[in-house]
């Protein structure tokens, strides 16, 4: 399959697809400096947002960070009143942390703009290209959770600092 300009459909999709998430992650930084926190603190409240009510070492593996790293990560987003740390219903000894929905509110609204964007142009699709994209993006979203989890595997295991 070719576009206009005679270039393979697949291979300018495969060249488009890292820059798009390089954007969105340039994009994802720029709500961190809004908020001034770090990219790491933003994407914790994320993998909460999908994840929780979760511990600090299912966190600590989502994020590829020490637990020691975590545990400072979910102080930060504590203090500032997006986390609050519960008793787990299944194990009293241990705890797990929640968003607070009103502040991730506060998070959220930067992207609501880009929210609209998507919508409008998501109208412009018929329902067979809408679950075809919702596919994409659920079988795009598995394979980045396999790759990660394949180089934590053989690779650097966490964001240390140190040399294994």
């Amino acid at each position: 399959m070719a576009d206009d300009d005679g270039d393979d459909l697949r291979q300018v999709l495969l060249r488009e697809m890292p820059w798009y998430i390089s954007a969105a992650v340039r994009f994802q930084i720029a709500i961190a400096d809004q908020l001034r926190m770090p990219l790491t603190d933003v994407h914790a409240i994320g993998a909460l947002v999908e994840f929780a009510p979760i511990g600090v070492r299912r966190l600590a593996d989502l994020m590829g960070m020490t637990t020691g790293a975590t545990t400072r990560l979910v102080d930060r987003l504590e203090q500032r009143g997006f986390v609050v740390r519960e008793p787990d219903p299944d194990d009293r000894r241990r705890v797990v942390l929640r968003v607070v929905p009103e502040r991730v509110a506060d998070v959220a609204r930067y992207f609501e703009a880009m929210g609209e964007r998507w919508g409008e142009q998501l109208d412009g699709y018929d329902s067979e290209q809408l679950r075809f994209l919702v596919e994409f993006l659920r079988l795009g979203r598995k394979h980045a959770v396999e790759e990660t989890e394949a180089l934590r595997a053989t690779g650097r295991a966490h964001g240390s600092r140190r040399d294994a």
